[in-house]
Order: structure tokens, then C-alpha cells, then sequence
């Protein structure tokens, strides 16, 4: 019940428009979720100014000043439960030279002879073959060869590496108890800020 003006409960009655749509927000689909916590801590809360009006222009322009301080609050908040499990994050770009050269080298030596000669004297050994000095027909084939070859490749490989994860010096259950110990209550905050917008308890 209200002693000196109106309390919030009697305005959401009544279904009194309090704006709190253009103040700045990290995440615009947490602007219903921060105004109900809002409202709702007060709910009992008589306003501080003499008509309703004047409490709407009031509050909205609080939360237009503070909001900014705290919407970086939510932010890197956020990031950090993200990235709480995920406790390094590295990244690393480079290149690499690829060098590979190949030798190839191989020889080879061939020496054919034929020779056929009328013999009416008989047969003739190999001796007399390697130096006969006349025949009826002689072939030699001589060949040699040497072939060499190098292949040389040279490649440059861009690369990127990146590692994420925990990097092992503390477990998920310690830093589920960091969470609970350390995580901060941003709406509060707010909501304190706005203390000045309703009658004191005295």
C-alpha cells in the first residue's frame, strides 16, 4: 500500500507504459529480461517523483547514462564463460620452404661383334675371330651411354596452426567453483543504480 505516492505494482496494474526500449544493450534480446528484473525488485517500491510521468523520464534516463559502463560488463563477461574451458587460444601463421632435389644418374656399354667368313680350312676359335684380319662379312656394334638426370623442386607452403583448450593448470571443477565465486551479478548492479529513482525507507 502506498503511503506518499505510487508503487510500481500499482503502475504494471494499470498497465503503465515505463519505455525502457532505447537505452543502449549488449544483446537486445536481453532488454525484456534486464527491465522485468528490474521492475520486479521494486515491485512494492513507491516511486521518488510526484507523478508517473516524471519517474518514466527519470528512469529511462538512467539507464541511458549507465548502461554503456555496464553493457561492457556484459560483454566481457561473457566472453570469459565462453572461453573459461578454453583457456588458451593460439594461432600461428607461417611458411615453410619444401626443398627436394633428385639425382638420377645410369651407364651403360654394350659391344656386339658378327662376323662370317667362308672357312673351307675348318672352324675357327675365338682368338682367331677377335683378330681376323679379313672376312666375308664383319658387323660390330659398339655403344655406350651414360644418362644423368636432376630434378630439383623448391615450394613454399603457407600454413596456419591453431590450438585450443585448457592448458592444464586447473580442472573444470576448479574453474566451475572460479564461476560461482567470481561470476557478477550485472542486473544487481543496475537495479542498485537506480536506487535514487524511489522513496527511501526511513
Amino acid at each position: 500500500m502506498a503511503h506518499y505516492t505510487i508503487t510500481i505494482k500499482t503502475l504494471k496494474d494499470n498497465n503503465f507504459n515505463f519505455g525502457l526500449q532505447n537505452y543502449p544493450i549488449f544483446n537486445e534480446t536481453y532488454r525484456e529480461t534486464l527491465n522485468n528484473n528490474i521492475l520486479n525488485y521494486y515491485f512494492e517500491s513507491e516511486i521518488g517523483f510526484e507523478t508517473a510521468e516524471l519517474f518514466k523520464f527519470y528512469l529511462n534516463n538512467t539507464m541511458a547514462l549507465i548502461m554503456p559502463k555496464y553493457n561492457e560488463l556484459y560483454k566481457n563477461q561473457e566472453i570469459a564463460l565462453q572461453n573459461i574451458f578454453n583457456n588458451v587460444n593460439l594461432k600461428e601463421n607461417g611458411t615453410r620452404n619444401n626443398k627436394n632435389v633428385v639425382n638420377n644418374t645410369s651407364n651403360s656399354q654394350s659391344d656386339n661383334k658378327n662376323l662370317f667368313q667362308d672357312t673351307p680350312q675348318g672352324q675357327l676359335d675365338f682368338t682367331e675371330l677377335e683378330n681376323q684380319n679379313w672376312a666375308t662379312n664383319y658387323t660390330m656394334n659398339k655403344g655406350k651411354v651414360n644418362d644423368s638426370s636432376k630434378t630439383d623442386g623448391n615450394m613454399d607452403e603457407v600454413y596456419e596452426r591453431q590450438v585450443n583448450g585448457n592448458n592444464g593448470n586447473k580442472y573444470n571443477i576448479d574453474l566451475l567453483n572460479d564461476i560461482k565465486n567470481n561470476l557478477m551479478n550485472i542486473d544487481l548492479m543496475i537495479i542498485k543504480d537506480l536506487n535514487d529513482l524511489f522513496m527511501g525507507i526511513y
